[in-house]
């Protein structure tokens, strides 16, 4: 199969739960499929940010991004975030390639407008060139791919990572789409965890404030990338990355498109 794994950036400053994401995406590889990893790196950049006394400001999940947060952002997810990762899958024994959406053209975006809030240099991917991608697949690579993309006019712009990843597992024609992340899953306001999500469902949740924050760019990407050809999206905790590849006990929460059941 083809798999777009995305993992949340919590997972990057925890080193066990870092050294077990690559040990389980290295045994998929290892096992045939082509895997493509997209990673994010919040947490590491509001961290700098506050290092260097710059505030991080969010506007319904999306980090408001002027210039100089832009280039601690590539300074943090393209150089730090992106080498941690090929460092622990390569120790995990697999050949990694580390990537921005900027190089070979991989990712074009045009900046995001969002109403009653100037974003900045935030983008929204329009073209994805699958060319690289190809190439690593071929030669038994993974490639591992930060969520920075270029604009028209040639200047770097922040993108979600789960808007990111979208992109790529359209553009793939991935079967999976996977998101790895801290939560888990969805979960109501009583703090359950929901196992099916439908595309129909996931505007009217945000509207009731059933999901918040972080967890609003993630449904909105699901729901706009089941209408482009990728098999299923499945939102899931670090641990279960394996279990959920092979159908077994998947935990976590499943996006469709419309009713069905596990």
């Amino acid at each position: 199969m083809r798999l777009v794994i995305k993992i949340g950036g919590q997972a990057l400053d925890h080193e066990g739960v870092r050294r077990d994401v690559a040990r389980q995406v290295a045994q998929l590889h290892r096992r045939g499929h082509a895997v493509a990893v997209v990673h994010g790196g919040g947490p590491r950049l509001t961290q700098t940010l506050a290092q260097m006394g710059l505030p991080s400001r969010f506007h319904q999940g999306l980090r408001i991004t002027d210039r100089t947060t832009r280039d601690v952002a590539l300074m943090v997810l393209a150089g730090y975030a992106n080498k941690q990762w090929v460092a622990a899958l390569e120790t995990a024994g697999v050949t990694a390639l580390g990537l921005c959406g900027g190089d070979a053209k991989l990712v074009q975006a045009r900046k995001l407008a969002a109403k009653g809030c100037s974003l900045g240099w935030v983008g929204i991917p329009y073209r994805v060139n699958r060319r690289i991608l190809e190439v690593a697949f071929r030669e038994g690579i993974v490639p591992v791919v930060a969520s920075l993309a270029r604009g028209r006019d040639g200047q770097y712009l922040n993108v979600n990572a789960d808007d990111f990843a979208a992109a790529l597992a359209s553009a793939l024609k991935a079967d999976r789409l996977l998101y790895v992340t801290e939560a888990g899953g969805v979960w109501d306001a009583k703090h359950r965890l929901l196992p099916v999500v439908r595309r129909g469902e996931i505007r009217q949740m945000i509207r009731d404030g059933v999901v918040r924050n972080g967890m609003i760019p993630k449904l909105l990407s699901c729901a706009r990338i089941l209408s482009r050809g990728v098999g299923e999206v499945d939102i899931i905790s670090p641990s279960g990355l394996l279990a959920s590849v092979a159908g077994r006990n998947r935990g976590g929460t499943r996006v469709v498109d419309r009713a069905e059941t596990r």
